[in-house]
């Protein structure tokens, strides 16, 4: 397994401003290369076959992958709502391309956190996808994980755990095309229960396919990674959960965009390890960094950066530094009270 040492982790995180301070910068010149390839190709489509053609929907899934790498993820959102619209259009809302495009559209609005967006398009999914295709259909699979997702985010951790668990039967059944999603909300949702034994079990397994299918620094390997850590984190296995999580700062550090929201997910999980270790002053630095990597991309001013403030403004206040935490800790307010507007408005909505 290819290791990542701890010097160059801390190196990434003392530099963390001169990384951020280029976060919000254009993809590199390769990436910026195919990217307008893929636009270029995207718009002689459009112009040859119309705005609704089904040939438009390869591209627009290839260009919305290339954003969510990048951690553009609003971006990302409106890519596949056009290609929700195209397959509405041309097959019909109760389609099974209809209902495929839905469950990618969710997958976004949950990298968001957005899951009151997510669960209606979930659910129109799931009954779709029960009537149009065999019952261990790849889409049928990640359409129960992230519905599980979804119920772990409003606190139902038993039935999150019986829809992830439908998910990980689907796919134990199909050999192709397998993803181990089902496996990480099976053991996010355990964990949630305090059932830490298995969810670890879960988790490892989940990272012994993703090691061996996506290599050791592959982008799932550091979800499966990160999700582990977040399970020894919650059992207070701090010693256990620190090499985890840095493994999955450093691949997706390298994978991904350097304002992505999950580089930072996994800065905070280091920074709580840390912390829960005593080591306070490293778990300044991650936090810090953590709050850097938002602020500079689509996490400013959300309800992850809010969490990172109160942290920050938590370790403040045991150094004696109160009026830096009670900065901190009223934007971190200002940050959740609008985030519950939003959310309320969102509910009336639906």
């Amino acid at each position: 397994m290819r290791q990542f040492s701890l010097a160059r982790l801390v190196l990434s995180l003392i530099l963390g401003a001169a990384v951020c301070a280029s976060a919000v910068s254009e993809p590199g010149a390769a990436e910026s290369s195919e990217l307008a390839r893929l636009a270029e190709a995207l718009a002689a489509t459009e112009t040859k076959e119309g705005p609704t053609s089904p040939y438009l929907l390869p591209l627009i899934e290839e260009i919305a992958r290339f954003r969510l790498r990048q951690g553009d993820l609003a971006e990302a959102a409106a890519l596949r709502r056009r290609a929700l619209d195209i397959a509405i259009a041309r097959f019909g809302c109760d389609s099974a391309s209809a209902a495929e495009a839905m469950v990618a559209l969710a997958l976004v609005a949950i990298d968001r956190r957005r899951y009151l967006d997510a669960e209606p398009l979930l659910t129109a999914a799931q009954i779709t996808l029960e009537e149009r295709v065999a019952p261990d259909h790849p889409a049928m699979a990640a359409s129960l994980a992230s519905l599980a997702r979804v119920t772990l985010a409003r606190g139902d951790a038993a039935e999150a755990e019986k829809a992830a668990r439908r998910a990980v039967d689907i796919v134990s059944r199909n050999p192709h095309r397998r993803s181990t999603e089902p496996l990480r909300a099976l053991g996010a949702a355990l964990a949630a229960e305090e059932r830490f034994a298995e969810a670890a079990e879960v988790l490892h397994e989940a990272l012994a396919e993703d090691r061996q299918h996506h290599g050791s620094d592959g982008a799932d390997t550091a979800r499966s990674l990160a999700q582990l850590a977040n399970a020894e984190l919650r059992s207070h296995r701090f010693a256990e959960a620190l090499p985890l999580i840095q493994q999955a700062v450093a691949i997706d550090q390298e994978r991904l965009g350097p304002a992505h929201p999950f580089i930072a997910d996994d800065l905070f999980d280091l920074g709580l390890v840390y912390d829960g270790l005593k080591r306070t002053a490293e778990a300044r630095r991650a936090f810090t960094a953590a709050l850097a990597v938002l602020e500079r991309g689509a996490g400013r001013d959300t309800p992850r950066a809010a969490y990172v403030e109160l942290e920050l403004a938590r370790i403040d206040r045991q150094d004696g530094k109160e009026a830096e935490a009670e900065a901190a800790s009223r934007d971190a307010k200002r940050i959740l009270y609008k985030a519950d507007d939003e959310e309320r408005r969102r509910e009336r909505r639906l």
